[in-house]
């Protein structure tokens, strides 16, 4: 059963806030992401804090080229409005978040005319594994930013690769992090961090995230969910590793019917995975040669009382393992995954090379065997060129890959994605814009939003996709486009579709100098053009209107304590991202953020 708020979830909570507001009593010591105090008018600071070896970060290897790797930090995480890994994705040129609602509602995203198959998403370094309802494609809406240290974007031509990295610290002794908000809708969140290691390599880390809220079709429907997720590791040296982590997540979420007889179905089930992993290498960071093994294990239930008990218990174990040689100028290696699920063999191996100061090169090939007889190939490389700020890469993506493997009648297709970008980058300005010629495609169904017919097949097109960032003093101007020049855009992914931001971000030194206040202002606008939303029974096109949806976003620190105020569609448009599904207008959502150590 999922923990009703007075249950399990609240009581984690709890505990969570009373164990963060016992360490806040003690010395707060500042955090290695944020800028170094100014002593001058101040006692002597503190001693630097003893560092010790944690896990690396598992993350796409490199070298690549310019531009294919978007990072967002522990500290960009720390600051953004963002509330799921759906909302952070948002920020990534071309793509498209079909947001059906408020929090606790689906929020498909899709990808360079792919669909939901344009996105594969690892938590650690594994694949992450789509089952229950949403048993094609992993629903980024569900996923939640608490507890991630880092997120990394790989991109391909047509295809995103999405590397989620677990919270580790490598100071000794504790940390803990709080977030508190309120808002529209009876909206309640509670969330937690605490982690701590030991001078002997012994690492632990906890998170827990609770959400309740009646937002939704009508303001009506309710929706919780709580996810725990913890983790242990021994570190004994910079060259091993070994770790152990549990997550589970919880949704209860009531079913959302809307006029054109699509709905976002019941759910009530839980999610529990299990991951035992060793890291090790010959070289600290992973130079020399480097290994790693490992064994996951996703378990999804469904309670009794939904109508989705068909499905009834499913386990899916997963063992790995991985060998690389690296010197940092250049790496090869390769990953073996086996499943006893629909994937029971997964090899895939990477290379980088910089072999001039101002060439990169960097390739990948990946085979997979899935249940029915059937197999995936896909392959991919990049040349990059760069000359102090400049760069010019150009990527190939070659696949002959079934989409949803879950689904028995489907097929490999087979497509060739070309791509081409110039780059510049400097400390205040960042500038990428290319072309990406997309090949045909039949993306999956969409299977969270109950009613949708199957998404057409995907014309061949050519886009322009760029972003780009102007920082003046205080003051950052930032923006993404992605836009057909040759060909229609797919479903639901619009054509002329825009996200711009400017944000005010300040520590007011010559006011504050020691440092410790910060201030954030954005203003965000994503727009798009009329489209197609898919078809109708018939098979007739459905209008995606086109819209402007705005939102505003306050932080301020003082001290590591961080007050945030957010409003989502402040423009109230009333034309949203699923035709027939309301985004609620001036979304209020306030509250506090702590971090601390002691």
């Amino acid at each position: 059963m999922i923990p009703a708020p007075g249950g399990l979830a609240r009581r984690v909570a709890v505990l969570l806030v009373l164990s963060a507001s016992a360490a806040a009593a003690q010395e707060v010591v500042p955090d290695s992401t944020r800028a170094a105090p100014d002593t001058t008018h101040r006692a002597p600071p503190p001693p630097p804090p003893v560092i010790g070896a944690i896990p690396p970060a598992e993350i796409a290897p490199g070298p690549l080229a310019p531009g294919s790797r978007i990072t967002f930090s522990r500290d960009s995480i720390l600051w953004t409005s963002s509330y799921t890994l759906a909302d952070l994705l948002s920020e990534v040129p071309g793509v498209t978040a079909a947001r059906t609602g408020y929090a606790g509602e689906p929020t498909p995203v899709l990808y360079g005319g792919r669909g939901t198959a344009g996105i594969e998403i690892f938590y650690d370094g594994v694949p992450l594994t789509a089952l229950g309802v949403d048993s094609i494609s992993v629903d980024p809406g569900r996923i939640s930013l608490i507890g991630l240290r880092r997120v990394e974007v790989e991109r391909h031509p047509a295809f995103l690769r999405v590397y989620l990295v677990s919270e580790r610290d490598a100071r000794l002794g504790a940390r803990s992090y709080l977030r508190i908000l309120n808002g529209d809708f009876r909206t309640a969140g509670y969330a937690g961090v605490f982690q701590y290691r030991w001078p002997s390599g012994v690492g632990l880390d906890m998170s827990a995230d609770y959400l309740n809220t009646k937002g939704g079709q009508g303001d009506t429907r309710n929706a919780r969910w709580f996810d725990l997720r913890a983790r242990s590791d021994w570190t004994p040296s910079p060259l091993l590793s070994a770790s152990f982590q549990l997550a589970v997540q919880t949704q209860d979420r009531e079913a959302t019917l809307v006029d054109n007889g699509l709905s976002t179905p019941l759910r009530k089930d839980r999610r529990t995975e299990t991951l035992l992993r060793i890291q090790g290498s010959t070289r600290p960071n992973r130079f020399g040669v480097s290994y790693e093994a490992g064994l996951q294990s996703t378990n999804w239930s469904a309670d009794s009382a939904t109508a989705d008990t068909v499905l009834g218990r499913r386990m899916v174990n997963r063992v790995f393992a991985g060998l690389r040689v690296s010197n940092g100028l250049a790496s090869a290696g390769v990953t073996v995954r086996a499943s006893d699920y629909h994937t029971p063999l997964d090899v895939e191996l990477t290379t980088g090379w910089t072999p001039l100061p101002w060439v990169v090169v960097a390739a990948g090939a990946r085979r997979e065997t899935h249940t029915f007889d059937r197999k995936s190939s896909s392959a991919w490389g990049s040349l990059g060129l760069y000359a102090g700020p400049l760069s010019l890469v150009g990527d190939a993506r070659w696949a002959d890959a079934v989409a949803a493997p879950v689904l028995a009648t489907d097929t490999a297709q087979r497509t060739l994605d070309l791509g081409g970008r110039l780059g510049l980058a400097t400390r205040k300005l960042t500038v990428h814009g290319g072309l990406e010629r997309r090949d045909g495609f039949t993306p999956p169904p969409i299977t969270e939003i109950a009613g949708l017919p199957p998404l057409p097949p995907t014309p061949p097109a050519t886009f322009f996709v760029g972003d780009a960032s102007i920082q003046y003093g205080s003051l950052t101007l930032s923006g993404t486009l992605a836009q057909p020049i040759a060909g229609k855009a797919p479903a639901f992914e619009p054509p002329m579709h825009s996200r711009v931001a400017l944000t005010f971000r300040s520590k007011f030194i010559r006011t504050f100098r020691s440092g410790a206040f910060d201030l954030k202002v954005q203003v965000a606008v994503e727009s798009w053009g009329a489209g197609t939303a898919g078809v109708d029974a018939e098979g007739a096109p459905v209008s995606l209107p086109g819209a402007s949806v705005a939102d505003a976003y306050l932080q301020v620190e003082l001290a590591h304590f961080h007050a945030f105020y957010s409003l989502k569609n402040f423009l109230r448009a009333t034309d949203t991202w699923v035709p027939g599904f309301e985004y609620p207008r001036n979304r209020q959502t306030f509250g506090v953020k702590w971090l601390f150590r002691n």
